[in-house]
């Protein structure tokens, strides 16, 4: 008998231990409540790194769409017609708009008070999307000239967004450099 009541007391004192105390569960609360709080501060921040990334691929893609646009042009020509503007492709007199030299780089000079000289530069806004950040294109041309005729021609063509409205903006505008020869 003796045993039975040491087995029931052990019994009793096991069943009291099992469970958690109201200060464990705060304790586990608040620790949850840490580790919630955190992971919810992440999605603006990732929200907001999403949509500059897309500004980003869509400043490159409107980038490289006009700089297509000047180098399918004949060497012979120093203008053409896109969407209605003039686009200018310089001459050794007047090469466009400002460049700087960013270590081994070239890059369009955007800096506050640079503006570039009329035909080269142009702003594009998504026809789908009128409401929708625009973006501002500056280019330089650098043509090479053999006996009076261009054999080549370096165009180095920069993208930024144009309006600062809003939370989102290019860190650095995109900068494409590239070359044709015929």
């Amino acid at each position: 008998m003796r045993v039975a009541n040491e087995n029931r007391n052990f019994a009793r004192s096991g069943r009291e231990r099992n469970g958690f105390s109201i200060l464990e569960m705060i304790l586990a609360s608040a620790i949850l409540m840490v580790g919630i709080v955190s992971v919810v501060q992440l999605v603006p921040a990732s929200l907001k790194s999403s949509v500059g990334n897309r500004l980003d691929t869509v400043a490159t893609v409107v980038c490289q769409r006009e700089l297509d646009q000047m180098l399918s042009q004949p060497l012979n020509v120093d203008t053409f017609l896109d969407n209605g503007q003039t686009i200018r492709l310089g001459g050794a007199g007047a090469p466009g708009a400002g460049v700087l030299m960013s270590g081994p780089s070239v890059v369009i000079d955007f800096s506050p008070g640079m503006a570039p000289p009329a035909g080269f530069s142009t702003t594009y806004t998504d026809p789908s999307d009128p409401t929708g950040p625009s973006f501002e294109l500056r280019w330089a041309v650098f043509p090479q000239v053999n006996n009076g005729i261009v054999v080549s021609r370096r165009i180095v063509i920069g993208c930024r967004r144009a309006n600062s409205a809003g939370n989102v903006q290019l860190l650095l505008p995109v900068t494409l450099d590239s070359s044709v020869q015929k």
